[in-house]
């Protein structure tokens, strides 16, 4: 499960970072700042991780903009009403990340790329299923952990050394199938930083 979901779902969003970096030179100049400060020109271990906590937060906001995994379906064990919406036992009730994740009550100018969402203090005042990249409680991913750092480390270690830029001309647009991903691909060049 890990490798085969934890693949996709990983690399699409790292592809949605870089989109969004690519677009957001004032967040990449931060991360690079980051980077350069932790690392010193080296490549990154597991010890950087708690150090490169700006890392983390721009994959937060990837993640929260373009969830891989934009919607999850439960079925129902009983009958139950949730605001005030009768749900039958059996029925498959959907919930979108995607639409969850741009909600004004929790993310002030939802569409924009703001890493900075990301800092405890931030974090502890939305409510719990606010953010769910992963799904939640019992059926939440078992490859989290393994993505979070998996992601840090990639980005840490790219953006060392180059800039994603996105090839000028391109559509993009998400498409939503299983993973959510761009529809007609997404072509960058590396320019070395």
């Amino acid at each position: 499960t890990i490798f085969l979901a934890g693949h996709e779902t990983t690399a699409t969003g790292l592809t949605w970072t870089w989109y969004l970096l690519s677009h957001n030179p004032d967040k990449e100049a931060k991360l690079h700042e980051e980077i350069d400060r932790v690392l010193g020109g080296r490549l990154p271990t597991m010890e950087d991780l708690p150090k490169l906590k700006y890392t983390e937060m721009v994959f937060a906001e990837a993640m929260r903009l373009y969830p891989p995994a934009w919607m999850i379906g439960r079925r129902a064990l009983e009958a139950c009403d949730i605001g005030g919406i009768p749900i039958g036992k059996g029925d498959l009730v959907l919930l979108s990340e995607f639409i969850v994740h741009r909600d004004e009550r929790w993310y002030p100018e939802p569409e924009k790329f703001i890493p900075e969402r990301w800092t405890q203090e931030l974090k502890e005042s939305r409510p719990k299923f606010s953010y769910f990249p992963f799904g939640g409680g019992t059926r939440v991913c078992i490859g989290e952990a393994f993505a979070w750092m998996e992601a840090s480390l990639v980005i840490a270690s790219l953006a060392s050394k180059w800039k994603p830029r996105l090839v000028p001309g391109q559509v993009i647009e998400p498409f939503p199938l299983i993973t959510l991903r761009p529809k007609y691909g997404m072509k960058m060049t590396l320019e070395r930083r």
